[in-house]
């Protein structure tokens, strides 16, 4: 009885451990930068926002919240609503007051900020009072707002940096469109693209998880220095036993994926050509440097 307790233990150990090895994997985050750098910027001010509408508003609302939620840069809203927004840019006197009244290290100013609606008809299938399927035709309305946003040199006021950016709304299915539809739709567009003009300026932490080859040489010293959060000792352990076992594909993915989360992107890239060529016929090497290059836009 005591023998077959202990054959039950070793058996589930054996079970757990062969269950780790193939779920091994390597966590890490990964910045994605934005599509346009600010440069040493912290804070960011807006200052005049121009449209010809009130959908505007909630442009400039989703804008400076979707930044603030992501982190990184903040960007205060200083338009003071309804005062800026309709006409022409402010004169570079009102533009010199209120960088002088609203200290930050960049400003913006939101150029021609305008929305386009349209009518869409079509029929679908509803059910009646009585519990019949019937056809019937609804209206829904579809928006697109476009901005200009154009960023301001903190000391002199100078145009640096200017991008578009548009968003896509839509209402609900109604029988007959009317004024709230079309603001529904509006709403949306403007906030679609507050938060896309957000993610233009700034960086995107992505969480990352990299499937490990537990047929490496010493993979199992090195993986619970990873589960120790020791990537590096692992790199320096695996790259130890690679000058014995220099065309040991698994070991050379394994380096390449530690090499990626601790940010060495050109080792990972090396590593993982001379794993592809290690082993031509294994697919899954090609298809991990695939993976690696789309990952890191190489």
């Amino acid at each position: 009885m005591a023998l077959m307790r202990v054959f039950c233990l070793l058996l589930a150990h054996a079970i757990a451990a062969a269950s780790a090895l193939a779920d091994a994997r390597i966590s890490f985050t990964r910045r994605i930068p934005p599509q346009h750098n600010l440069g040493a910027v912290d804070e960011i001010a807006i200052i005049y926002a121009i449209g010809d509408n009130d959908s505007v508003e909630t442009f400039v609302d989703s804008f400076a919240d979707h930044v603030n939620r992501l982190g990184g840069l903040h960007l205060s809203d200083v338009t003071a609503h309804g005062q800026h927004f309709v006409g022409q840019r402010p004169d570079e006197r009102t533009i010199a007051r209120l960088r002088r009244k609203h200290r930050a290290d960049a400003y913006m100013g939101i150029n021609r900020f305008t929305c386009e609606t349209a009518v869409r008809g079509g029929e679908g299938s509803a059910t009646d009072f009585d519990g019949t399927r019937v056809r019937r035709k609804h209206q829904f309305v579809d928006a697109t707002c476009r901005a200009l946003v154009v960023v301001l040199d903190a000391a002199k006021g100078e145009r640096t940096l200017s991008f578009e950016v548009a968003g896509e709304g839509t209402s609900p299915r109604v029988s007959q469109v009317t004024d709230e539809e079309r603001t529904i739709a509006l709403d949306q567009a403007a906030r679609y693209a507050g938060i896309i003009a957000s993610e233009a300026i700034t960086p995107r932490d992505l969480r990352e998880s990299i499937e490990l080859d537990p047929n490496a040489p010493y993979f199992a010293r090195g993986m619970a220095m990873i589960d120790a959060s020791r990537p590096s000792d692992a790199r320096s352990l695996w790259e130890g036993v690679l000058i014995r076992n220099p065309r040991s594909a698994p070991l050379l993915h394994n380096l390449a994926a530690v090499a990626e989360a601790t940010g060495d992107l050109a080792a990972a890239c090396d590593y993982l050509e001379r794993a592809m060529s290690a082993a031509p016929g294994d697919r899954r090497y090609r298809t991990a440097l695939e993976m690696f290059r789309r990952r890191n836009g190489k």
